[in-house]
């Protein structure tokens, strides 16, 4: 034996036979002082040991060497360290090592035909060691324990491959459970389980199992081929898996049941027998990126009260829907591509709630989207992209779709069944296979400031008994009419364009009854088609490029005076006989018009070359060759009153004639429009304005407003996001000009890169010269029947040259201010003839000019 009280090693040593050494390990520890190795000799070593003090037992000649068996398993019950020996039970049933206190080592151990159970408030680690061959568990971990387990293998068992319950903590570090004939890894009670950087593999039922009221943190492992689910979580049990894998799983993959909450991140889960994720009963689920991918059942399935968040999630392929929520369910995605999928994209049944942002969902058998029996759906920035049906809405409360894509549907783009109600806003439909919007017999809705694109049968249908009310929407280029409107169909269509229709734009089938308003049919050879029988109202309809009309003049809206000023900037001319609107006006007639203005010779100038530019374009497009890169929007840089509100207008009217734009309509913006006043307001708004501009021009007036110098957490900030990413997304649709004062709008576009990108060219509004503001005022004077004296055009000239010019000086609308004096004095002036002449009415003169520096 070794030496004490001091000695060098104090090194003890078990050698049944050898004189001096210890005859067993018992006799070893009784003898040792705390801190004393034991160093036991090769062989089998059949005794009752109990290990109660802090000393150390290792294998002499090293691992495989010493075997441990009695007729009672090894029991710790201090801080002992158990080095590279085998322990062997007799009944695997039974526990092979049991630490009942202290905080144990056991480095490189195998633990064989028995579990290593943990009691008490034992702290032990289990460090490079293989537990095999035990029936019910491998190991147990109970009452107030924490036990540490560090590349460890698990394998080989009859039952569980770990359980803690009680209100025991156990950690699995590098460790890998598999294959057992039940669950890998089972926590209950209370417990707390962590694992990380692990695998469970080959279980003969779930990989794990949290029941009660126990927690589970797993992060960046592993579970494969597990016999039945892959996670099941009961009770009020929480499971979280962080950036792990869940493959070939026999049942579903993860499984949240009755109150559970279980919470994935950065997960893979792969070929899943049934379902890839579950929620049902009141369960939580939370999925945040990763995948689902092969489901035999749903990718994604909720169920009767449970609720559920996707979040930049994918779900597909899956042999069912690749999301189906169903029952009293609620389901919120934001941001997650859905699909392929056999059936639908997302399926909404039941009592369900469902809301989605942002999400993708493409390839599915059936709908992208499929709302039905209770279900209500509000769903926001989705694009649905090659589904069978993009969004088929059958149930019984309104589905709310905004601001979505549907795109290369098989059928119909958007299906709203008999019965249901859809509210449609904001919304594009690209090249459908049948009808763009279809409202089945009975069913209702609204649809405002949609289009639809190339569809393959008519644009907008309405069945008999459906009245949908349809605002500011459009339908291009459909194989059969824009809107039809079967037998006894109706419902309101206001501000709306159909164009280029290969059948009549509007079909009005036998006892129909719609009421058509200020909407505009261009490009077709026959404007309606209507049944003797029906009863439609159509008023102030706008006709471009239809050679065969069948609505009655009176229908038909006559042509419009333009406006008689320029808003914000300079003048417009007098309107010409016979001039048509705005939307009829083709390109020679629109650049006369802008040639009209006064001054502006270098903004006609380049507002010119952009039109060439632009015609080029079409050109090669109708060539069938490749367009050129080309930015359509635009910085005015002047100050007020130069004439970048009418430019503006003018220019959208130009690209429609071009076929750039599908309406040209202006929609006039600044910050109290697109910025809110707390966080999440200012989004929806600027998103508002912007969906009233497309097919149009949105004009943003003072756009440096928007940031504010100094104030780098401004909400403007937001509102520039929102913007930059909705021009990219609707790069063709809209047309986007920021207007304002010239050192300004630098700040402005460099404030932002995605703003620099996209506005690359500036057209500067130079003040006007005396001379051009008596054109303008002269120009009011023709608008108005006045006539200008020689006197007044000089004293005009005079007093123009020497207005004060200050920052903020009005140009245009100076002018237009003069004018209104001049009227004003003239009438105090006239007022004073016993009776004036007609030339007196119309006569402005010298002494009508006002005196710079007097009171009004």
């Amino acid at each position: 034996m070794g030496r004490r009280g001091g000695t060098a090693t104090d090194h003890l040593r078990v050698a049944p036979g050898e004189r001096g050494a210890a005859q067993t390990i018992m006799a070893s520890v009784r003898s040792a002082a705390p801190g004393d190795t034991v160093m036991i000799a090769p062989g089998r070593y059949h005794e009752d040991l109990t290990i109660d003090r802090d000393v150390r037992l290792v294998a002499e000649r090293g691992r495989g060497t010493v075997w441990l068996s009695g007729p009672a398993p090894v029991r710790v019950e201090a801080a002992a360290a158990l080095v590279d020996l085998v322990f062997t039970g007799t009944d695997p049933a039974e526990p092979v090592l049991v630490v009942a206190g202290g905080a144990a080592e056991v480095s490189g151990c195998e633990l064989r035909d028995g579990r290593v159970e943990v009691t008490g408030t034992a702290a032990p680690v289990l460090r490079d060691c293989r537990l095999t061959g035990a029936r019910l568990a491998g190991l147990y971990a109970l009452g107030d324990s924490s036990t540490r387990l560090e590349n460890c293998v698990i394998t080989g068992i009859d039952g569980i491959g770990a359980v803690a319950g009680g209100s025991a903590r156990l950690v699995l570090d590098g460790t890998w459970i598999g294959p057992v004939s039940g669950s890998g890894l089972r926590a209950r009670g209370r417990a707390r389980v962590e694992m990380a950087g692990g695998s469970i593999t080959t279980p003969g039922r779930h990989g794990i199992l949290a029941e009660e009221s126990a927690s589970m943190t797993v992060r960046d492992s592993a579970m494969d081929h597990s016999g039945a689910d892959g996670v099941l979580v009961t009770g009020t049990a929480r499971v979280e898996l962080i950036g792990c894998r869940l493959t070939d799983v026999a049942g579903a993959a993860v499984v949240a049941a009755e109150n559970a909450d279980v919470v994935l991140t950065g997960c893979d889960v792969d070929r899943a027998g049934a379902s890839g994720v579950v929620g049902k009963g009141e369960a939580t689920v939370t999925v945040d990126g990763g995948t689902v991918r092969g489901s035999g059942g749903n990718g994604v399935l909720v169920t009767d009260r449970a609720t559920a968040t996707l979040s930049e999630t994918v779900v597909g392929p899956s042999a069912y829907s690749a999301v189906h929520v169903g029952g009293s369910g609620r389901l919120r995605v934001d941001g997650a591509w859905l699909g392929p999928s056999a059936e639908h994209g997302l399926h909404a049944a039941g009592s369900s709630v469902v809301e989605v942002i942002g999400a993708r969902v493409r390839d599915c058998g059936l709908a992208g989207l499929s709302v039905e029996e209770h279900a209500e759906a509000t769903v926001n920035g989705a694009v649905f992209d090659g589904n069978r049906t993009g969004v088929a809405v059958g149930s019984d409360r309104t589905a709310r779709i905004t601001d979505c894509v549907v795109a290369g549907t098989d059928r119909a783009g958007v299906q709203v069944g008999g019965g249901s109600v859809a509210a449609l806003t904001g919304c594009r439909i690209e090249r459908p296979g049948t009808a763009g919007i279809v409202f089945e017999k009975d069913s209702g809705g609204t649809v405002d400031g949609c289009s639809v694109h190339e569809a393959g049968g008519s644009g907008i249908v309405v069945w008999t008994g459906a009245a949908p009310v349809v605002r500011d929407s459009s339908c291009t280029g459909g194989a059969k009419n824009s809107l039809f409107v079967a037998e006894s169909g109706g419902g309101t269509f206001t501000d709306c364009v159909f164009t280029g229709s290969a059948f009549p734009a509007v079909h009005v089938g036998a006892a129909a009854d719609p009421k058509i308003v200020r909407c505009r049919i261009r490009d077709t050879e026959v404007d309606v088609d209507v049944d003797a029988s029906a009863e439609p109202v159509f008023e102030e309809i706008r006709l471009t490029g239809v050679p065969r009309s069948l609505l009655r003049p009176e229908t038909v809206a006559a042509a419009p005076s333009p406006a008689l000023s320029g808003g914000a900037g300079g003048p417009v001319p007098a309107p010409r006989t016979g001039e048509r609107t705005a939307e009829q006006s083709d390109l020679p007639d629109l650049l006369a018009e802008l040639n009209a203005l006064v001054g502006l010779d270098r903004v006609k100038q380049d507002v010119g070359a952009q039109i060439k530019l632009m015609q080029t374009v079409r050109r090669r497009q109708d060539a069938g060759l490749a367009a050129p890169p080309l930015s359509r929007h635009l910085v005015f840089a002047g100050n007020p009153g130069t004439g970048k509100t009418t430019v503006a207008r003018l220019y959208g009217r130009l690209l429609t004639a071009l076929g750039m734009l599908e309406r040209g309509h202006l929609v006039e913006a600044d910050r109290t429009s697109m910025v809110g006043e707390y966080v999440g307001h200012t989004g929806p708004r600027t998103q508002a304005v912007f969906r009233k501009a497309l097919g149009g021009v949105l004009f943003i007036d003072e756009a440096y407003s928007l940031v504010p110098p100094g104030h780098t957490n401004d909400f403007g900030q937001e509102a520039i996001a929102t913007l930059v990413k909705l021009m990219e997304d609707h790069r063709d649709d809209v047309v986007v000009i920021v207007a304002g004062y010239p050192e300004e709008m630098s700040r402005f576009v460099a404030s932002n890169p995605g703003l620099a990108s996209r506005f690359s060219r500036t057209l500067t509004f130079e003040d006007y010269e005396p001379a051009e503001l008596t054109a303008i005022v002269e120009s009011q004077c023709g608008q108005h029947e006045y006539r200008l004296s020689d006197d007044a055009r000089e004293a005009l000239h005079a007093y123009f040259a020497t207005l004060d010019r200050a920052h903020g000086f009005g140009n245009g609308r100076a002018a237009r201010q003069v004018f209104q004096r001049m009227t004003e004095h003239q009438a105090q002036r006239v007022a004073d003839l016993a009776e004036p002449s007609t030339e007196d009415l119309l006569r402005l003169t010298a002494s009508d000019v006002p005196v710079i520096g007097a009171a009004r």
